[in-house]
């Protein structure tokens, strides 16, 4: 089975796996346009890979990877990353327009870029070639019906997979930084040990 990726920190969407036949990813990091927590669950009953749930709480991600078992873990992550986007866009309530739906699937893009999940020009079009959907499978995703064009998205610069090394300097840099406390000469030993962390 394929291994499962991290979407980094930075790019606001984390994903963990959920034992199951197919590949259950669920997601946390989501924010609406005024930086306010998107939640999401799990739910292998839904119809649909992912929609938002509108309730007096607020509004709620739901996804079920079992929706679409056909598609690759890739799709059904652009397409969680696109409903995410329409968050962070503000144009969730309406039924997007299909230029609307375009900008948040140019969002979701960036935010795979950003991940590190898709890093070349290929990775994009291998992308885009799986998004060619039945009228049964569009039924199923985040629409309007559309043609995909995810090549005329504007470029982000992709992060480069992070180093494991430098990851676990910097976390003891944190750790000693908790145990300091919040004074300036903590912050500056913080900022001495990390800037020592070979990148």
């Amino acid at each position: 089975m394929k291994s499962l990726f991290s979407l980094l920190a930075l790019c606001g969407l984390v994903f963990f796996a959920v034992p199951a036949s197919a590949q259950d990813l669920t997601f946390r990091g989501c924010t609406d346009s005024a930086g306010r927590a998107v939640p999401s669950r799990l739910d292998t009953e839904a119809p649909t890979l992912v929609t938002t749930q509108m309730s007096a709480s607020g509004p709620l991600i739901v996804y079920n990877p079992r929706a679409l078992p056909e598609v690759s873990d890739a799709v059904r992550a652009f397409f969680y990353a696109h409903e995410c986007a329409r968050h962070s866009l503000g144009i969730v309530r309406d039924t997007p327009s299909a230029d609307a739906a375009r900008r948040a699937d140019c969002e979701g893009l960036a935010t795979l870029q950003r991940s590190g999940m898709l890093v070349s020009g290929e990775d994009v079009v291998r992308l885009q070639s799986s998004l060619v959907l039945s009228p049964e499978q569009w039924a199923r995703v985040p629409g309007p019906a559309r043609g995909f064009d995810l090549t005329a998205c504007q470029v982000r610069r992709a992060i480069p997979p992070s180093d494991p090394a430098w990851n676990r300097c910097v976390h003891r840099c944190g750790d000693r930084l908790f145990h300091c406390g919040r004074s300036d000469s903590c912050q500056r030993a913080y900022d001495r040990c990390q800037a020592d962390c070979a990148r």
